[in-house]
């Protein structure tokens, strides 16, 4: 792929995780299942935080996909030539950093056995 093919799919990709992302809120899970929403053990342990995790999971993961889109802007700058490559990685960091800040805001807000604190 020369730089510009890099580009728009660099681009296409970030608009792939953002509609997910807009598809999650639009439709969030209803019940606790293994297909579909923020799935963790703990996520999944009762139906209030299994909606706490999945309400929390989805706005965040929009904010993150917004900014996800800066990631192959300034790469094609910086490394053309890499720029896919580094797009699909660091938006792997930032779907981890979803998971690592729901889990987070799980453990704030609930103790051990899925009770509010």
């Amino acid at each position: 792929m020369n730089n510009e093919e890099q580009l728009i799919a660099s681009i296409l990709y970030c608009t792939l995780i953002f509609v997910m992302s807009v598809i999650f809120k639009k439709f969030p899970p209803k019940e606790i299942n293994s297909l579909y929403g923020y799935r963790t053990r703990r996520s999944m342990s009762n139906k209030v935080i299994w909606k706490s995790a999945n309400v929390y999971a989805t706005l965040y993961m929009l904010h993150i996909s917004l900014w996800s889109f800066v990631i192959p802007c300034l790469v094609y700058f910086i490394f053309p030539e890499q720029n896919f490559m580094i797009t699909v990685f660091g938006n792997t960091l930032l779907i981890f950093s979803v998971m690592w800040s729901t889990e987070k805001y799980l453990n704030k807000h609930f103790d051990k056995n899925g009770n509010p604190k």
